[in-house]
């Protein structure tokens, strides 16, 4: 399966895969004992394989083609752990959507498998030429400083990481920008930092009817509920809660969708209240359209 699309309105989110990996994710859920955890995510091992996505998303019906996530890129079909890495132009391909047809970018964060396709060789082409493209000022500032590489997490992709902004601004495409951002009619971004220090997650809402694209701020399903379960490589860890209850509590207040990235594809994350007011989520593996 390379895409699933749901509808938001008159929108269409389509989350698209560039690989798919099966692997322990014990590091998911660093602050709860494996027996609180497991059971919630349907695991009876701590090293149990979990299927994780790595891709993004397409929103079409807004009068814009834009792109949230970049998947790893052109060298993701190198990776022998990932089934189908670099698949996300072809998914985009095959929902009729080409490079060029893409006029915006968003980039909920600048970690190596969420903005891989924004240049498409080692020498920094653009993949998507005719896109501005969409990254947190901080996101931006953190990522070109010396301060990134004190994470060891991270020293192995900053360069690759560096290379791509630097291209995406030589190309005078990137946009930078604090706080909140109207893309459309009916698309917002929004900051929710904690996994990284200019992470944001995506609105799309058209009448009653909203989506939240919540890059990284959720991995599983299960941390919709659990927003204390936190992976160990999260930037700042409080902020990382905060901004996880701010994407539940909007999404139970707007009746709203949530998907993120990484959840295995087809998935889709539902979000209301119980009678006293909690938020309270139910998982579904069963889309409009799944291929």
């Amino acid at each position: 399966m390379t895409s699933a699309t749901t509808k938001t309105g008159r929108t269409q989110v389509s989350h698209v895969s560039d690989g798919i990996a099966h692997g322990p994710r014990r590091y998911w859920f660093t602050g709860a004992e494996p027996a609180e955890w497991m059971p919630a995510v349907g695991v009876t091992e701590p090293d149990a394989h979990f299927t994780v996505t790595f891709g993004g998303f397409l929103v079409t019906g807004d009068g814009h083609v834009t792109v949230v996530d970049a998947g790893y890129g052109h060298r993701a079909h190198e990776m022998p752990s990932l089934d189908g890495g670099g698949g996300l132009p072809a998914a985009l391909s095959a929902l009729g959507v080409e490079p060029a047809d893409v006029d915006q970018v968003v980039v909920t964060h600048l970690h190596n498998d969420h903005c891989g396709w924004l240049t498409k060789d080692d020498a920094g082409t653009l993949t998507f030429p005719n896109a501005t493209v969409f990254v947190d000022e901080r996101e931006v500032a953190y990522w070109t400083s010396d301060e990134v590489d004190a994470i060891e997490f991270n020293r192995g992709v900053s360069g690759d990481v560096r290379t791509r902004v630097r291209a995406v601004k030589d190309g005078e495409r990137l946009h930078t920008f604090t706080g909140e951002l109207r893309l459309s009619d009916a698309m917002t971004v929004l900051p929710t930092p904690g996994h990284t220090p200019g992470h944001v997650s995506v609105l799309v809402a058209d009448g009653d009817e909203a989506t939240i694209l919540a890059g990284d701020a959720f991995h599983h399903p299960a941390h919709v509920d659990n927003p204390c379960w936190l992976p160990s490589v999260d930037y700042e860890p409080d902020e990382s809660v905060r901004s996880r209850r701010l994407i539940a509590a909007l999404a139970a207040d707007r009746h709203a969708k949530i998907l993120a990235p990484h959840f295995p594809l087809p998935t889709v994350v539902t979000v209301d209240r119980t009678s006293d007011g909690r938020v309270r989520s139910t998982a579904s593996h069963d889309v409009e359209d799944a291929k």
